[in-house]
């Protein structure tokens, strides 16, 4: 069985990398666009016969998914420890796609009265919930991820190589590993 080639496996990476990179771009454009657009949500969910008390109102959901991501990471960091970096990151991810479209079709103030600034209040929660433990999952699965095996003719330059080169197998070393006792032999 021959091993993967060095152009897959750079490209597996590569995918690899673009995934997390592009999840965690969506979910801190989330946050950017909700602070970008903070008057018109205020105007459509948080109607108030002042216009700066509305805006505070705004604000306050907007801060309270912040509050929220140290109590997701104590809770989900725990959790992902029991289940896998790979299957805490897929449950926080799906939380924070169910906060994102909990607040994208709430219907406004206009339709179903207090229920859509606490529906927006719940989706923002769910956010900063699972952002307490994404980008922690992204940091810890990141690592984790498959590389490709070097020769011991890459490591030539090596502190490591030159010695083994220069010293002779210590006795503790296999025949068959010739001192490097990390790889297989050829």
């Amino acid at each position: 069985m021959h091993p993967p080639s060095n152009l897959s496996t750079r490209h597996s990476k590569a995918t690899a990398v673009f995934r997390v990179t592009a999840g965690n771009f969506l979910e801190q454009f989330d946050f950017f666009l909700f602070g970008v657009y903070t008057t018109q949500i205020a105007n459509v969910f948080f109607p108030a016969t002042s216009e700066f008390a509305s805006l505070m109102m705004t604000f306050a959901v907007f801060g309270a998914s912040f509050l929220m991501r140290p109590l997701g990471a104590i809770v989900l960091g725990a959790y992902i420890d029991d289940v896998g970096h790979r299957n805490g990151l897929i449950v926080t991810l799906s939380i924070m796609a169910s906060g994102t479209i909990l607040v994208a079709f709430v219907p406004g103030y206009a339709t179903i009265g207090l229920l859509a600034p606490a529906l927006v209040l719940l989706g923002r929660l769910l956010q900063g919930f699972s952002a307490g433990a994404e980008l922690g999952g992204y940091r810890c699965i990141s690592p984790s991820w498959p590389r490709p095996a070097k020769k011991a003719s890459s490591r030539a330059g090596s502190p490591r190589a030159s010695r083994s080169r220069l010293s002779p197998p210590r006795a503790s070393a296999s025949r068959s590993t010739n001192g490097w006792a990390h790889r297989p032999s050829p």
